[in-house]
This record gives structure tokens, C-alpha cells and sequence, in this order.
């Protein structure tokens, strides 16, 4: 199962962050290219300490070139009045549910792709979107965004030989290899996906900080100071 933008609850307390306007972090996150939100993904990848920041780089655009491929295909092959998410999650044969939120609780979770056919957008999170007004796209948008995250996803379910799919780092070659997938080269490549389909001229990374804001004004913070203190580093 793969998620889109799951926040843990119930968590030991971070350091407090400085109060940050959502204006002014929209902005700032709207303005990261997708090698610099490649390094965010690589900071929560299992295995980052394995990889070399020229690395890290090279994976990130491979990645995005793997996911912009499918979308470019899929917009040379299909008539226009069928392209846009929700319209191809049918064309596909997916399965859409669209609950207010996760059943259970304790998390705060915006979607997720479940194998091999199911998509599943949690509405609560498009309902407490709308507090941010226009810094992030209306709602009708911002769920075709998430929905073009999980259909790549999808499209990795039935691509095998994908490259998100096929490329392994060597953990150890004695006494045998020892080789693993890349987790964050799927969610990089989801949101690569989501901007090439629907021309965004903004990395969909940008929505892991802002929005978590409408649940949690200081998490949101917290995850934004540590992108900055990331992109410092550089």
C-alpha cells in the first residue's frame, strides 16, 4: 500500500518551530525545483546514509524522467476529454473511494493506492484546504493533483519493469548481494507524474507542508523549518 502524505499523530512533541505565515511558506515552497525537493525525499528515504549527494541527484532525475515519460505517453495516447484524473482512474479500470477519513484514526492521511486497483481520497483534507484560500489550488484541483500522485502508483502496478520499480541499491556483495529498492524514487516519481499531466508550475511536494497547516499549525511549521534547514545544507 502506498500513501500520499501520511502525518503520524499522538507523536513526542518537537522542538517548537517559529510561527511561519502560510503566505510566506507557500511561496518559499512553491519556489524549490524538483532536484532540491529530491533531497527532501532522499532525507526520509530508509537507506539515505547509503547515498552520495551527486547520487541522491542522479536518482532524483531519473525518477522524474521515468514519471514525466508515462505522463507524456499517456497525453499522446489519450484523447484530451479523458485525461484528466478522475475521467483516466475510470478509463483504467481503478477503483475511486472517497471517505471523509481513514477508518481507525490516529494518522492524518490524504490518499492512498491500495494493489492492484483501488484508490482511496480521504475528503476531510480537501475540506480543511479551503482554510487556505487561495495559496494552494481549489478544491476541484487540488484533487486531481492527489488523484495523479496514486494513478502513478497505479501505472507502477502495472509496469513491473518500471524503472521506480526495477532500481536497486547494493547493500553488501559478500557472501552474496544483498540488493533493495529505493523507496523515495516512487514518491518522487508520483509527484513528478502529477505535475507533467496537469502542468503544474509548482513541485506537488509543496502540499506535504501546507496541508498538514490546517491540522496542525505547528507541525506544519516544524516540517517547513526542517526544508529550510535542508536546503541550506546545500
Amino acid at each position: 500500500m502506498t500513501d500520499f502524505f501520511k502525518r503520524l499523530l499522538n507523536q513526542p512533541e518537537p522542538p517548537a518551530a517559529p510561527d511561519v505565515p502560510p503566505a510566506e511558506m507557500a511561496a518559499y515552497l512553491r519556489s524549490l525545483d524538483d532536484r532540491q525537493w529530491g533531497r527532501y525525499a532522499f532525507s526520509r528515504e530508509p537507506l539515505e546514509g547509503k547515498f552520495t549527494t551527486q547520487q541522491k541527484d542522479a536518482y532524483t532525475a531519473a525518477a522524474n524522467a521515468c514519471a514525466e515519460g508515462a505522463a507524456f505517453g499517456i497525453q499522446c495516447t489519450v484523447p484530451i476529454r479523458i485525461r484528466d484524473p478522475l475521467t483516466l482512474c475510470g478509463e483504467l479500470g481503478l477503483k475511486l473511494k472517497t471517505p471523509a477519513t481513514p477508518a481507525g484514526g490516529g494518522q492524518v492521511l490524504f490518499a492512498q493506492f491500495v494493489q492492484p486497483d483501488e484508490i482511496t481520497i480521504f475528503t476531510d483534507c480537501l475540506d480543511k484546504a479551503e482554510a487556505l484560500g487561495g495559496l494552494i489550488p481549489a478544491r476541484a484541483r487540488l484533487q486531481s493533483i492527489i488523484l495523479a500522485h496514486e494513478l502513478f502508483h497505479a501505472v507502477e502496478e502495472a509496469n513491473p519493469d518500471i524503472y521506480t520499480r526495477t532500481e536497486k541499491i547494493e547493500l553488501w556483495r559478500k557472501p552474496f548481494s544483498n540488493k533493495s529498492c529505493i523507496v523515495c524514487l516512487s514518491e518522487i516519481a508520483a509527484m513528478a507524474f502529477a505535475k507533467q499531466l496537469l502542468g503544474l508550475d509548482f513541485n506537488p511536494y509543496a502540499l506535504d507542508v501546507l496541508l498538514v497547516y490546517p491540522y496542525d499549525a505547528q507541525a506544519a511549521c516544524g516540517l517547513y523549518a526542517e526544508i529550510c534547514d535542508l536546503m541550506k545544507e546545500e
